[in-house]
Order: C-alpha cells, then structure tokens, then sequence
C-alpha cells in the first residue's frame, strides 16, 4: 500500500495536488539487488510485449524445471510477491478417475512456490524444498489455477537472513473455482558456500 503525502502547491484551478509516497518498505524493496532468475524475467519482459509475458515466463520456468515442462504447466504471473501457474486437464497428468492426478496438483503448488523463492534468493545462496504438507478434499474438476503469494516480512527475510526458512501461502482452484486441495509448502535458503551437509534441523532437501 501507498503512504499518501499531499502537495501543498496549488494547482491553476485552486486544486490541490495528491501524489504518492513511498513507505519506508517500498524503498527498501526497490533496493534490493535482482538476482539472476529475476534479472532474466526483467530483461524478458523488456523485449518481449506485454501479451507474450506468460509465454516467457514459461519458456524460463520450464527449461530449468524440465518435469514442469512435461506436465505442461503454464505460468501466468511472475513477480517478487506473486507467482501464479496453472496446469490444463490433460491425458498423461489424470488419475484413474479423469481428474488431475495428485502429484500434478502437487507440483503446481510447489511449483509456483519455488519460483517466488527463487526470484528472491540471492545468488549466493540456493533455495531448497524443506517440508510439503498437502490435505486432498475434494474431487478435482477440470483444469487447476495455484496462486503463491510472499508476505512482505519474508520478503525482507529472504534478502537479508543468511539462511532460514519460510511457509509460502499458495491456494489451488479448480474449474468449479473450489479448492480440491490445501498445500503447505516450506522452502528453505541456504549458502552455497556451507562446507558442511545441512542438518535435517536446520534445512531441507534439493
């Protein structure tokens, strides 16, 4: 949200001015360096119109995630905050009932997730899958739409802690606009410079 600062110069009408400010949060997130995933979409999205973004985004995701790539996922949105895939109800991802099989509504959720991680994790460091807890409770209709979003504490935590982990809100819907199932999706930073194996503690498992 804006911080509402108001101008006292009188417009030629008599009016007065409203702009916006910056809160102190703003500017401290503009101020953190892109990484590399994110200076990649930065630069795509630069280049390419704004109707092609989804393509980009998938483009990048799917050539390094190469599972996401044969599962057919597509991804919608892509920011630091943001991430939003979704998965079409196809043949080679059903279950034996014609819904979307478990683990592909599993990897959406982990999916969108990770890229919210990954667009914030500096270079140094690498994100890890530490804990996935998913409850199904409901039948699945049709395609599926997961949604990650990224508070703005673990925004910050993400950037400035050398290492911790972090619980990603995601929500998954299906065509009926339900929600089939309830994901919780803990993602882990650490050093790539650690000499040591990290400990079930303290991290998770690529």
């Amino acid at each position: 949200m804006l911080d509402w600062a108001y101008d006292k110069t009188a417009g030629r009408n008599g009016h007065t001015f409203v702009t916006p400010s910056p809160s102190q949060s703003q500017r401290a997130m503009a101020s953190y360096k892109l990484n590399r995933m994110a200076s990649t979409i930065r630069k795509m999205e630069n280049v390419l119109p704004k109707s092609l973004h989804p393509l980009g985004y998938t483009f990048v995701f799917n050539n390094m995630v190469k599972l996401a790539g044969t599962a057919g996922l597509r991804v919608a949105k892509l920011t630091g905050r943001e991430v939003e895939v979704s998965l079409k109800n196809k043949r080679r991802i059903r279950n034996h009932i014609g819904g979307l099989h478990a683990c592909s509504m599993a990897l959406a959720a982990e999916s969108a997730t990770g890229m919210i991680v990954g667009m914030n994790v500096r270079d140094t460091h690498i994100p890890l899958i530490k804990a996935m807890n998913i409850k199904f409770v409901r039948r699945c209709q049709g395609d599926i739409r997961a949604k990650a979003t990224l508070s703005e504490e673990d925004y910050e935590r993400i950037h400035e802690e050398d290492k911790g982990d972090v619980t990603v809100e995601v929500t998954v819907e299906d065509e009926s606009g339900q929600e089939p199932i309830e994901a919780e999706m803990v993602w882990a930073w650490v050093s790539k410079d650690r000499k040591t194996r990290p400990s079930k503690e303290d991290d998770g498992e690529a």
